[in-house]
């Protein structure tokens, strides 16, 4: 990430187990869960409230990993953000 960009997780004052994302320690873009235990779908749900977020971007999504759920999260904001691809695309 360049230098003015920072993605910071942060602990939800208001809703305990919550995450929200922070970018530039202003905008909250994304927010990490846990769900119930009989969820068979993943233990861990991302929502997104980026502009311009449709259904063919698939939110909520869900996740067996805390990590997973928190990495791949980064990787798709930075990607909407700045345009940063998470690998080389070679073809």
């Amino acid at each position: 990430m360049n230098a003015k960009t920072e993605l910071k997780w942060v602990a939800n004052p208001k809703h305990p187990g919550l995450h929200d994302l922070i970018f530039n320690d202003e905008l909250m873009v994304a927010w990490l869960q846990p769900r119930p235990s009989y969820c068979d779908r993943g233990h861990w749900q991302v929502n997104c409230n980026l502009p311009n977020i449709d259904g063919a971007d698939g939110f909520p999504r869900y996740y067996m990993e805390r990590a997973t759920a928190i990495r791949e999260t980064e990787l798709f904001v930075r990607w909407r953000l700045e345009q940063v691809r998470a690998e080389p695309y070679d073809r």
